[in-house]
Order: structure tokens, then C-alpha cells, then sequence
């Protein structure tokens, strides 16, 4: 049986994969900004990337909470040269992804769903008591 690592692997890979070029690199981040698997290039530092991912969804939790809008679903974050997106995957991660500047975000985001559910329940399962 393959290790969770391995598992989350697999569905990031498909995850860019099905999203062609537009994904130039995607990584499972715990709440406490450790990196779980990624495939990001080897400019990017996985534990950079993780603590970045981390805090961008506890800055836009607060938000939400003070501005009583809700529970964050997905951020983006669009810049000159690209974008990279954050959601939450499961209750005890995030999936973090770097795009191209023009990539597809309506397939991606479709696509990154899937993959941060997926997520999720592996976490979930290696996680729960029973």
C-alpha cells in the first residue's frame, strides 16, 4: 500500500496532469505550514512555500471571522508574472499551486477542488481514531 506521501503525490501530479501547462507546481501543506508532498521546482523552497501557504490562510480566516463573510473557500493571488492559489484541503491542510500568468483558473479551480477534497480524506483517514 502506497504511504500517504505517496498518495498525495499522485493526486497532485494528476492534478497538473489534467490541468496541462497551466499548473507550474502544486504542494499539500499542513495548518502548521510543514510541507506534506509537493512538486514545485527546484527555485521554490517546499518549506518556504508551506509557511507562506499557512499564514495566507490564517490572515484571510481572521478576515473573514472580523468581517463575518465566512469561512475562506479558496485564495488568489494575482501578480505581473503569474498567480498562486491556496484552499483548504480536509480540515488539517491546505493545497498550495503556482499558476501561469494566463493559465485556464476556471478549469484550474475545478480541478484543484477535486484534488483538495481527495486530499482531505486521506488525511482523514490517517487521522481519524477508529
Amino acid at each position: 500500500m502506497a504511504s500517504r506521501q505517496e498518495q498525495i503525490t499522485a493526486i497532485i501530479d494528476q492534478l497538473m496532469t489534467n490541468t496541462g501547462t497551466d499548473v507550474v507546481g502544486a504542494a499539500a501543506v499542513g495548518l502548521d505550514g510543514i510541507a506534506l508532498a509537493s512538486r514545485m521546482s527546484s527555485e521554490v523552497s517546499n518549506e518556504r512555500l508551506a509557511a507562506v501557504a499557512a499564514t495566507i490562510m490564517g490572515v484571510t480566516r481572521r478576515v473573514g471571522n472580523e468581517l463575518r463573510i465566512g469561512f475562506a473557500e479558496e485564495i488568489i493571488i494575482k501578480a505581473n508574472k503569474g498567480m498562486f492559489m491556496v484552499l483548504p484541503a480536509g480540515d488539517q491542510s491546505l493545497l498550495a499551486i503556482s499558476l501561469r500568468q494566463d493559465a485556464n483558473l476556471g478549469l484550474v479551480r475545478l480541478e484543484a477542488r477535486d484534488a483538495a477534497r481527495s486530499i482531505g480524506q486521506i488525511l482523514t483517514m490517517v487521522y481519524s481514531p477508529n
